[in-house]
């Protein structure tokens, strides 16, 4: 309770970002915001209706790039801002400890990340009640948003960092999203091809129980988030592509979903640990 005040109710850095962003886009003129606003509006309207016949993969899909494009673009320049505005030295001189200028910029992202979830997850809920049945929905919501919310997570951490180390935010967002596109579609296709060339010589590989969370052959594939969301709706058919065969009661490896998007938010807890140190020892300041 004392870390939550310390670092998010109590922390200047947290409100600066948030409530001051918040009041510059309520202050912006009415026809800006309804310039925005009415075709939103109307697109949120069309997808609701729309996910009354059903349809999930395509409301994940567009969830998937709403969040993932817009995680490393509103992170980019919270660092590198202070130094290209020259205000980190005036930041570095209040008495804010390094968690508090770290977790408050970094908090104040995860709040915005979390308003567009909630824009998301009643169109999910109805579209795959439509597509699995009631009695699934929890079940693969919980699976589905641990990956996607996961995954947007490291990537905040991640460009959070970046945006430390590089101090340059244009010079971050596209090396984050240029990372994410090899990591996501690039990576995987090259390492297919040289599988293919392995299962020349070698049988395929079986993963069972809870061995898969470990494989390295496979984990280009296992912790990629695009192929995790996929393995949540047809696991067997996408694993038959690659030669290998895993299965459980339910068709699926144990903790499928779950344990990517755990390990995901474990990656960015480490991200954002090791960044909190560095702001310490250039600052001298506490954690």
């Amino acid at each position: 309770m004392g870390g939550w005040r310390k670092w998010g109710a109590d922390n200047p850095v947290l409100r600066y970002h948030l409530v001051g962003q918040l009041r510059a886009i309520v202050r912006r003129p009415w026809w800006q915001i309804a310039l925005i606003g009415l075709p939103c509006g109307v697109l949120y309207g069309y997808l609701l209706r729309f996910t009354l016949q059903g349809g999930s993969p395509l409301i994940l899909g567009l969830e998937c790039l709403v969040l993932w494009l817009i995680a490393p673009l509103m992170t980019h320049a919270l660092f590198a801002s202070e130094f290209e505005k020259a205000t980190w030295d005036m930041l570095v001189l209040t008495r804010l400890t390094a968690g508090q200028i770290v977790m408050g910029k970094f908090l104040s992202r995860l709040i915005f990340l979390a308003a567009f979830v909630v824009l998301f997850l009643p169109l999910l809920a109805f579209s795959a009640g439509q597509d699995f049945g009631t009695s699934h929905i929890l079940g693969w919501l919980l699976k589905t948003q641990l990956v996607v919310i996961g995954w947007a997570v490291l990537l905040i951490a991640a460009t959070l960092w970046l945006s430390y180390r590089l101090r340059r935010g244009m010079t971050t967002a596209a090396l984050v999203l240029a990372g994410q596109v090899f990591f996501l579609f690039i990576l995987p296709a090259l390492w297919l091809l040289f599988f293919a060339l392995i299962l020349l010589t070698q049988p395929p590989f079986e993963v069972k129980g809870i061995y898969w969370m470990f494989s390295l052959r496979y984990a280009v594939w296992f912790y990629n988030p695009i192929f995790a969301l996929i393995g949540t709706y047809a696991f067997t058919e996408v694993f038959a592509l690659i030669g290998t065969y895993a299965f459980t009661e339910g068709g699926e490896p144990f903790l499928w979903g779950v344990w990517q998007g755990l390990v995901y938010l474990a990656l960015a807890a480490l991200l954002v640990a090791l960044l909190t140190r560095s702001v310490a020892k250039a600052t001298r300041k506490p954690l």
